[in-house]
C-alpha cells in the first residue's frame, strides 16, 4: 500500500478548510468570555502583564508591516505599533491553547483561568487563518489526501 501524500494547506479549497475549522470549533472553542476578561482586567484582578505572545515577532512585523531591516522593525517596536490588538477572549480547551502558543497566538494565562485573546471579530472563528491551519494540521480527513497510484 502506497502512503498518500498530504495536500499543501495553500491547496485546500476554503470549503474544506472551513469544514475542518468548524469541527475543531465544535469541540475546542467553549464560550467567548471577553465581558468577563474586561472586567478582571478593569478591577485589577488580572494584569496584562499575563499575556504570553501579546508583542508580534520579527517575522510577523515583517509580514504586518511589509518592512525587511532590523532598523524598520526597531521603528515599528519604537512606535508601539509591534502589540497584537485583542477584540474578544476565548475559553478554548488546553489542547487549544497548547496550539495556539506554538502559532504564537495572545495567550492571557492568569491564576484564574487561561484564554485565548482572539486578535480577529466581527467574523465567525472558522474564518481564522490560524483556527484553519491549526484544523488542517491536526486533521486527517481523506479530502486532504491524494488517491493511491
Amino acid at each position: 500500500m502506497n502512503a498518500q501524500q498530504k495536500m499543501p494547506f495553500s491547496e485546500v479549497s476554503e470549503t474544506i478548510k472551513q469544514d475542518l475549522a468548524r469541527d475543531l470549533v465544535k469541540h475546542h472553542i467553549l464560550a467567548c468570555q471577553s465581558g468577563l476578561v474586561g472586567e478582571l482586567l478593569q478591577k485589577e484582578i488580572i494584569s496584562y502583564d499575563e499575556y504570553q505572545n501579546i508583542y508580534m515577532t520579527d517575522d510577523e512585523i515583517k509580514n504586518c508591516f511589509n518592512v525587511s531591516t532590523e532598523e524598520e522593525i526597531e521603528e515599528v517596536r519604537n512606535n508601539g505599533d509591534d502589540v497584537n490588538e485583542i477584540f474578544e477572549h476565548w475559553l478554548v480547551s488546553d489542547w487549544l491553547i497548547d496550539r495556539l502558543k506554538e502559532e504564537n497566538e495572545p495567550i492571557l494565562e492568569t491564576d484564574l483561568e487561561t484564554w485565548w485573546g482572539r486578535c480577529a471579530t466581527g467574523q465567525s472563528i472558522i474564518l481564522d487563518y490560524v483556527i484553519q491551519k491549526i484544523a488542517y494540521e491536526n486533521s486527517y480527513d481523506e479530502r486532504l489526501f491524494g488517491k493511491a497510484a
